[in-house]
């Protein structure tokens, strides 16, 4: 007899086998034809994500020419998170997978750009050993809007790839803040102080976490995640986003 657990991953499959019979899997953004179920874009398209490599600053991402003492980005700033990683660059087709993931519907995107920067990540020797991801979270009523959080769905391709377990509503957003696309710099950071807030302090005492996002763009959203994480003991605080503004 066949064992159940076994029986249903062959159902799953002959199932899935069937419909890409029917629907066979494209690619998201130009909708040829794709044979790896686990990519969401052919290897044309994937050839677009352009990869930031070193020299970058270690503090907030940003790719750098050459290496200097101080980066012009962060220059004078100080950020509550340790370091920041980010793993492309925000280009065209970046920002079309995104757009995807975050105003289309296509959570399955977040999952493929999670593990893509997962898969940057083990490559950086100096990034610490991170025993917990925390997606930055949406106000409950743009979560209800939406269907889920992308983050979410990025920190999920992380742990896909890695195994580090995803610390889901252990951070909080109190408020609902407008949008921080058109916003200054300054503006930012105002507009994200003090929004943020931590429900399950045991589940970051003393612990190395990274926080995940979709772009790092000036860090005024992470830095206030970071400082609610360390008021609430965190012992250290990293950032990972896919892409830098």
């Amino acid at each position: 007899m066949i064992p159940k657990a076994i029986f249903t991953h062959m159902l799953r499959t002959v199932g899935q086998t069937a419909l890409d019979m029917v629907y066979p899997p494209c690619c998201v953004l130009c909708k040829v034809r794709i044979f790896d179920e686990r990519s969401a874009v052919c290897d044309g398209c994937g050839s677009g994500l352009l990869s930031i490599d070193a020299p970058y600053c270690e503090r907030c991402a940003q790719p750098l020419g050459t290496p200097v003492a101080s980066c012009p980005a962060c220059r004078g700033r100080t950020f509550y998170f340790e370091g920041a990683f980010s793993a492309f660059e925000f280009n065209r087709p970046l920002q079309d997978l995104i757009h995807l993931l975050k105003y289309r519907n296509r959570p399955g995107i977040g999952r493929f750009l999670g593990s893509l920067l997962a898969k940057r990540v083990e490559q950086e020797p100096g990034i610490p050993h991170i025993t917990g991801v925390l997606p930055v979270p949406l106000h409950p009523l743009r979560r209800r809007e939406r269907g889920y959080n992308q983050s979410a769905c990025i920190a999920r391709g992380i742990s896909d790839v890695t195994g580090i377990p995803v610390l889901e509503n252990v951070l909080g957003r109190g408020r609902n803040t407008p949008t921080q696309t058109s916003l200054s710099p300054e503006a930012r950071m105002a507009n994200v102080s003090g929004v943020f807030e931590v429900a399950r302090a045991d589940a970051v005492c003393g612990a190395t976490v990274a926080l995940v996002d979709d772009i790092f763009t000036t860090g005024a959203t992470i830095d206030s995640c970071a400082r609610a994480l360390l008021q609430a003991g965190a012992g250290r605080v990293f950032a990972l986003t896919v892409a830098r503004a």
